[in-house]
This record gives structure tokens, C-alpha cells and sequence, in this order.
């Protein structure tokens, strides 16, 4: 039997999450849809298209070992720019 899993499924699903994503790619993964300029669901839906090919575990490897900001430009998510503690004057 063969299923379908999709990012957002994931994201959603507390049990789906525990089985496909350790902590530390899910963290990066929540980070990425906070920062992102798209907004929440418009980024998974963007995720599900990029991600839809490839398979999961690779998707995970990618949110386990790389950066938000890595992560953000191999599936092509915008990030909000960080804000400076630095004030100009």
C-alpha cells in the first residue's frame, strides 16, 4: 500500500509529525512557515509543490541538517528579513 504524505499533512498531524520528523527538522521546518513572507498555509501549500516528487525521508534529511535560511532557498520560501538590535543614528 502506498500513501500520499504531504508537508502540511505533517505540519497538522501530531502523529504523522512524530513518525516522519525528529525534533530538530520539525523545528526547522515550524521556523521556516513563521518566518516566511507567504504566510503560514500559503508556504506549506508552496512546500506540498516543491516537495511533492521527492521523497520524505530526503525532505526530512534536508530540514534535519540544514539551516532555516538553506532550507527557505532550496524549496524557494521567502523569509522576512531578521530584525537589528542595532539602532541607527
Amino acid at each position: 500500500m502506498k500513501a500520499d504524505v504531504t508537508i502540511s499533512n505533517i505540519y497538522w498531524n501530531a502523529g504523522l509529525k512524530n513518525f516522519f520528523f525528529r525534533d530538530q527538522a520539525f523545528s526547522t521546518l515550524e521556523e521556516l512557515v513563521k518566518r516566511s513572507t507567504m504566510g503560514g498555509q500559503v508556504t506549506l501549500n508552496a512546500l506540498d509543490e516543491v516537495t511533492n516528487d521527492m521523497d520524505i525521508d530526503d525532505v526530512e534529511e534536508t530540514f534535519y541538517s540544514e539551516s532555516v535560511e538553506s532550507c527557505a532557498e532550496e524549496f524557494g520560501i521567502e523569509l522576512e528579513e531578521e530584525e537589528d538590535d542595532e539602532d541607527e543614528e
